[in-house]
């Protein structure tokens, strides 16, 4: 592990370690910029978007720039650890986490919830014999309208 890190472990949220633990056996350097960021994202009540860090950082006067921000994000996204999301507006948003996840997106108030069992693996199963390819990952990211959005209009129809 880096000297860095172990100097700073018993400062860092459990969260913010693991990650950080993470970069370093990936063979990364762990700075007090990638450190920032780290704390802002594991800050973050679910989804979040590039801005939303930055805008974190500046409140807590830690931004290390929007540059470092997004070569941070994309690391992390390349390592497997965020998971890069399709949000609205071209916007996209990013979860903590990597493997087998899906996304419901309100296409009003933009929220984004995960769900578990897609139900795909069939489709995938018929696609792998019928075009040889073998299936290693998929998004499934579906659009709708929450039910906090729903509301409003369901109580002014009655």
């Amino acid at each position: 592990m880096s000297r860095f890190l172990d100097e700073r472990r018993h400062m860092l949220p459990p969260a913010v370690t693991s990650l950080a633990e993470q970069l370093a056996a990936a063979g990364y350097k762990v700075t007090q910029p990638r450190l920032a960021v780290l704390k802002a994202i594991t800050a973050q009540p679910g989804a979040f978007s590039v801005q939303e860090v930055e805008q974190w950082l500046l409140e807590r006067n830690e931004s290390p720039g929007i540059a470092s921000i997004f070569r941070t994000v994309r690391l992390l996204c390349d390592l497997g650890m965020l998971q890069r999301l399709h949000g609205l507006d071209d916007c996209h948003r990013y979860c903590l986490g990597s493997g087998h996840t899906h996304h419901l997106v309100c296409t009003l108030c933009g929220v984004i919830e995960q769900f578990d069992n897609c139900g795909i693996q069939g489709v995938i199963a018929a696609l792998e014999q019928s075009t040889g390819y073998r299936i290693t990952n998929h998004v499934v990211e579906l659009f709708g309208v929450c039910p906090q959005c729903l509301a409003p209009s369901a109580s002014s129809a009655t």
